[in-house]
């Protein structure tokens, strides 16, 4: 499959393909008649690309998992411990976006009069 193709099969951009064969991220692919051509790896490395950035992985851990790939399964030690991390740093945001809510929620049903009051009633411990 030509470039457009395999854009067109994941619904990305060709020019974040391109990119991500500039950053190292996905092998340069060989060229016949001037047209890089994807075989089913590097469509299977792009769809990996997809499913980590839908996870929040950044493109330096994206990297490290698909090296780490090359010579590990994902049940690895290694694939583990970077997933685990990953899961870490989601339950850190998730208990700040709950923090967040109940604090807006405090904020909607407040019937105070003041600033100072809401926060003295609403928000003391």
């Amino acid at each position: 499959m030509n470039i457009g193709d395999i854009a067109k099969k994941l619904d990305m951009p060709a020019s974040r393909i391109r990119y991500y064969e500039k950053i190292g991220l996905l092998k340069p692919q060989p060229r016949v008649s001037g047209n890089r051509i994807f075989d089913k790896k590097a469509l299977d490395s792009l769809r990996f690309i997809q499913l980590a950035q839908n996870a929040g992985f950044s493109l330096e851990e994206m990297k490290a998992l698909l090296d780490s790939a090359a010579h590990a399964s994902p049940s690895s030690r290694q694939w583990r411990e970077i997933v685990k991390k990953r899961r870490q740093e989601l339950q850190s945001k998730m208990d700040q976006i709950k923090q967040m809510d109940y604090i807006l929620s405090q904020l909607t049903s407040c019937k105070c009069a003041t600033l100072n009051e809401c926060i003295d009633s609403c928000f003391s411990a």
